[in-house]
């Protein structure tokens, strides 16, 4: 355990407590992000204190502090944490108030920041490719709020680890939206297509990436909604998160994508994240090299 950030104090995290009457613990009541760290320097974090910015005003949540001074906040416990490689953890809940269902007045924030452990993918799975399933997309309206209430998420991915498989895709009414804690990109031919940015899917910060590095390397991109069995068509598909990066998917509910080895798309953007990143991808790189 480390330093963390809890309520305007820096501390040892055993020291940290909230109350039992906190809204995030009794209803949920709250947000979250989470930042990679690459070389001790935050990737995109002015991307992702917007997004934080965007979840708070969803749900009639005041930031206080800030979402700028959550930056700082973060930048000063990586720096007292000496972190290299890790992950940045927020979480802003509406604070402890009596148990009511209506927004409660007057409440104060609880808000908390700590460095974690990176989460890297294994190697053999960037390099080689994972699997992946589907599964009915049963969350709320409104996955485009990065709320702390994921228990479909939970189910979703835990169904996929059952199943031996990275990743859990969910599917709406037919059409492919996003996964467990993954965005999805499939190709067909030479054309790279993701769900657009709607209340169904979560507008990831490594999707916007990706997205930007396939338009500026000539990459044809379409943000549109396909199918479910046109997914288990597309030559190519792969998965983007925080954690993940770009995590290419070689078989789904079971069958063969593609060739079954990771595609030269897929291979030519993960590149293309390491440079951006630099080294997000340099496990796989460094399997390819061999």
């Amino acid at each position: 355990m480390g330093l963390v950030y809890l309520n305007g104090e820096i501390i040892d995290e055993a020291d940290a407590s909230i109350s039992v009457n906190d809204r995030g613990f009794v209803f949920a009541d709250g947000i979250y992000d989470v930042i990679r760290v690459f070389g001790g320097k935050a990737f995109e974090m002015e991307r992702h204190l917007a997004r934080l910015e965007r979840s708070a005003a969803s749900i009639r949540l005041e930031l206080d502090p800030s979402a700028e001074e959550i930056g700082r906040i973060a930048e000063d416990l990586l720096i007292r944490e000496a972190a290299d490689e890790a992950t940045i953890y927020i979480q802003v809940t509406r604070g402890a108030a009596p148990r009511s269902h209506a927004i409660p007045k007057g409440a104060s924030n609880t808000t908390f920041v700590a460095i974690r452990g990176p989460l890297a993918p294994p190697p053999d799975l960037l390099k080689n490719g994972a699997a992946a399933i589907t599964v009915p997309d049963d969350r709320w309206a409104r996955c485009d709020v990065k709320v702390i209430g994921l228990t479909a998420n939970v189910l979703a991915r835990s169904a996929a680890v059952d199943a031996g498989a990275f990743e859990a895709i969910f599917v709406r009414d037919g059409y492919v939206t996003d996964a467990a804690s993954c965005n999805v990109f499939a190709v067909f031919g030479d054309r790279l297509m993701t769900a657009p940015c709607t209340n169904y899917i979560l507008w990831g910060i490594t999707r916007a990436v990706t997205l930007e590095l396939a338009r500026e390397n000539g990459i044809d991109t379409q943000e549109a909604a396909f199918r479910a069995e046109q997914l288990a068509q597309a030559d190519e598909i792969f998965v983007t998160g925080t954690t993940s990066g770009i995590m290419p998917i070689v078989t789904l509910n079971g069958a063969q994508v593609g060739a079954g080895r990771v595609g030269p798309i897929t291979r030519r953007l993960m590149e293309l994240y390491e440079v951006r990143t630099g080294g997000a991808n340099a496990l796989a790189q460094a399997a390819w090299a061999h």
